[in-house]
């Protein structure tokens, strides 16, 4: 019997830790808590749009010290990073997380079509009439496109991610020597995603704040496969819209790194009445995709300067997209900054760490 028990007991313990404490576990009281402290002093400084945390998936599992639940019952909105596997993003959606991050988005979809919210025994409650993710319900975000499918901040990744239906285009943004917002997640090329267009290799990381964007785009493409992530493919013939756009463009190749006002176009394109009349669906939801832009820092410990979270709006703004459009970050001087000039566009705080006492003070 008291086999029994333990094995009982151990099971629950096993279960607990696979749902990742759907109750609370935090002992924390509010105002020992600095997350919810952070948060509610970032919501403080908002003018127009109260901001978002979008905490790593590590810190919502016990002991990880964010307490989800009680960010939710204070009303902020919390979009989880970076979710890859289907018992995950079914235990964050359990939990009612407002948005999920994702180098699958094929997966995510799945995981959103097949959620049965209200318990009634029939899936779909976080969709449209039409079968389309209602964005007003949840957030499917594909991170950097579609990472794990394509070369990340690329056109094909935006092409896959609109495929798959995601609500938005997660996007890495860093500066040209030019002042220009293009995508990349690191400060540099790298050798292991990038190549010179006439297809030799790189023998060490080119600095894109050394580049105007023309050399850039003239010089280099991002099309190289991780090895860790065997589901990508660059094979053209997979992504016939980044192609055709590529060309119209005036891009060497669909794998050329793109400015966040390519970005922008290519997505609109793909509402356009031509496309409406080949995908209405994917069409209707390219029209109303929301984007996360992200201000990359140029090393670790530097802060983000001004110019580039001002770049970044200008384009926003040019675009008239500003209904449309988070601007995230993990440097929270770049956070308040972005809420002080320019208070018509979401901000969103990214959490890699719990924050502290001293992130409070910083914020207020």
């Amino acid at each position: 019997m008291r086999t029994a028990s333990f094995l009982r007991q151990a099971l629950a313990v096993l279960l607990a830790g696979l749902t990742w404490g759907c109750t609370r576990t935090a002992l924390t009281r509010p105002a020992d808590d600095p997350t919810l402290r952070l948060m509610d002093t970032l919501r403080a400084h908002a003018r127009t749009h109260a901001p978002a945390c979008a905490p790593s998936v590590s810190l919502l599992r016990p002991g990880g010290g964010i307490d989800l639940e009680r960010l939710r019952a204070a009303g902020h909105p919390v979009i989880v990073w970076t979710v890859n596997d289907l018992p995950t993003m079914q235990a964050l959606l359990r939990r009612g997380v407002d948005g999920i991050i994702s180098d699958r988005p094929d997966l995510l979809m799945q995981a959103v079509r097949d959620f049965d919210a209200n318990g009634d025994g029939i899936p779909g409650d976080l969709l449209d009439a039409d079968g389309l993710i209602d964005p007003k319900r949840f957030d499917a975000q594909g991170h950097r496109g579609a990472r794990n499918l394509r070369p990340e901040n690329t056109l094909p990744a935006f092409e896959a991610a609109l495929d798959h239906r995601m609500t938005t285009l997660e996007l890495d943004t860093v500066l040209t020597a030019d002042g220009v917002p293009v995508l990349s997640h690191d400060p540099d090329l790298s050798p292991t995603k990038c190549r010179h267009a006439d297809g030799s290799p790189l023998s060490a990381p080119v600095p894109i704040a050394t580049l105007t964007v023309a050399r850039l785009q003239a010089t280099f493409v991002c099309d190289r496969l991780l090895q860790d992530r065997p589901e990508q493919t660059n094979d053209r013939a997979r992504s016939p819209e980044a192609v055709a756009f590529a060309a119209r463009a005036g891009l060497p190749d669909p794998y050329t790194v793109p400015t966040l006002r390519q970005v922008f176009a290519f997505a609109a394109e793909q509402a356009d009445a031509a496309h409406e009349a080949r995908d209405p669906l994917r069409a209707r939801n390219a029209r109303r995709v929301r984007f996360n832009v992200e201000l990359k820092r140029t090393s670790p410990k530097s802060d983000i300067a001004e110019a580039h979270g001002d770049a970044v709006a200008r384009v926003i703004q040019e675009a008239a997209l500003a209904p449309r459009v988070d601007v995230q970050s993990f440097d929270l001087r770049a956070v308040r900054s972005m809420q002080d000039r320019h208070p018509g566009l979401r901000a969103v705080l990214l959490l890699e760490t719990r924050p502290t006492a001293a992130d409070v003070k910083a914020a207020e």
